[in-house]
């Protein structure tokens, strides 16, 4: 799948994030490692394999949030990535990687996550006194 045009790309920051996730498609479940997360989307990475889809249903849990949040999923790009192994990644090696924007979900759940992504970035810019340019970027750099 390719990239959007400009004006579809993000437009909310996103936060990083290390969540659990299952993602439903024609009666299939998969598990998924959250990696960043936006009122507007997420993205997600899993092992290879699976169906190539352009929408599919998200079960995912919120950190710091005890409530599973159900939700239906475009995907915007879907890539295989090399992710190298260290202490902070769950995954490691190749894996399918994607970012999906949330097409449908409860306004309470789209608010929780709006919530939890604003108050997170706030509380970790005071305790790090670090602005992080990236996640307020509209979109990645991408060479």
């Amino acid at each position: 799948m390719g990239w959007l045009p400009l004006d579809l790309r993000r437009t909310q920051p996103r936060l990083a994030v290390e969540s659990f996730c299952s993602e439903v498609h024609a009666d299939e479940l998969r598990h998924a490692w959250v990696v960043d997360l936006s009122a507007e989307g997420l993205r997600i990475q899993r092992p290879l394999g699976g169906p190539r889809t352009r929408s599919l249903q998200l079960e995912l849990e919120v950190p710091e949030i005890d409530e599973v949040i159900w939700a239906h999923g475009e995907i915007c790009f879907d890539e295989v990535w090399n992710v190298a192994p260290g202490p902070d990644v769950v995954l490691s090696g190749l894996v399918r990687t994607s970012g999906i924007r949330v097409v449908n979900t409860t306004r309470r759940h789209r608010r929780m996550i709006e919530e939890y992504v604003v108050e997170t970035r706030r509380a970790r810019r005071r305790d790090h006194a670090v602005h992080d340019f990236l996640l307020d970027a509209s979109c990645y750099l991408r060479g």
